[in-house]
């Protein structure tokens, strides 16, 4: 993939300088303008809710979390290991929430517990749900829908069935496929 994406840029590029050269100026200066629009927009949500994680970890609710999802995860993940519980547990609570950004350092952590413990098939399951992850609230679409002036409403149920359909197949499979 890193060898296409740029040729189909180059090319693109190419293509455009000689069927509309007045227009290529025009369309990389918007297009830039649109991108850095949208990365500011999408820092600010994910400042804010790294700071709304970091305030969960020190008033101590994430273990709380953890400890209510002790049972589940020990049981799906096969692993006794209070920390890679903890760790685990964050990163699907996270996950769900839709803050993928947050939940990356939690998922590395987990997986680097996991592979200590050499249990193959929780960092296989730990990668499967982290890639379909059930998403109860996705905050970056919805945000992206509210700034481009779409009811963010929409999408919240529908990501909500999708992601919990591809996990639970993903689940299955793994389950199956051990």
């Amino acid at each position: 993939m890193n060898a296409i994406f740029p040729v189909i840029i180059i090319l693109s590029i190419s293509v455009l300088t000689f069927t509309s050269p007045e227009t290529t100026l025009k369309a990389f200066t918007s297009a830039t303008e649109k991108a850095v629009t949208l990365s500011f927009t999408l820092i600010g949500v994910y400042a804010v809710w790294q700071g709304v994680s970091f305030l969960l970890e020190k008033s101590g609710i994430n273990k709380k979390i953890a400890r209510v999802m002790k049972k589940p995860v020990q049981k799906l993940f096969n692993t006794s290991n209070d920390e890679t519980v903890y760790q685990l547990s964050l990163n699907l609570t996270s996950n769900a929430l839709g803050l993928s950004g947050v939940a990356t350092p939690a998922g590395i952590e987990s997986m680097r517990l996991l592979d200590s413990e050499n249990n193959e098939h929780g960092k296989t399951l730990l990668t499967v749900i982290s890639s379909t992850s059930i998403q109860i609230l996705p905050v970056s679409v919805v945000q992206l829908l509210a700034n481009y002036g779409q009811n963010p409403s929409l999408i919240i149920i529908v990501s909500l069935i999708s992601t919990a359909f591809s996990t639970a197949i993903g689940i299955l499979f793994c389950k199956v496929l051990k």
